[in-house]
């Protein structure tokens, strides 16, 4: 697995019915997230538009650290709860930083970056 900080977006599409009680549970799992080891940061999004579409993102020491997550007794266990709230299985994707940018400097609103 690898040893460098890995990003991960879960993206999950919720029955109307079933937007409050899924919101109760998924902010039950960021509590929980937040204090596990690895977890560097973990916040939800709702969508602006579509209320029954939610986003977790994360940052993690690594990769282990995520598998560790996914595999989480509060994770697991909102997984179930939420279950048959769902649209659709949830998405979970895992990413890498492609390329640091650091922006050099900034001119009327424009940032210019270097590769």
């Amino acid at each position: 697995m690898s040893r460098s900080v890995i990003h991960s977006v879960i993206d999950l599409l919720v029955k109307s019915e079933s937007i409050e009680k899924v919101r109760q549970i998924l902010l039950t799992i960021v509590e929980a997230t937040r204090k596990e080891d690895g977890c560097l940061k973990y916040k939800l999004f709702e969508n602006l538009y579509d209320n029954c579409q939610f986003t977790f993102i994360g940052a993690w020491e690594n990769e282990d650290a995520f598998d560790d997550h996914l595999q989480s007794d509060h994770f697991r266990k909102g997984d179930q709860e939420i279950k048959q709230d769902l649209v659709k299985s949830i998405d979970v994707k895992r990413y890498k930083i492609f390329k640091m940018i650091q922006p050099i400097y900034k001119r009327e609103k424009q940032f210019f970056f270097v590769f």
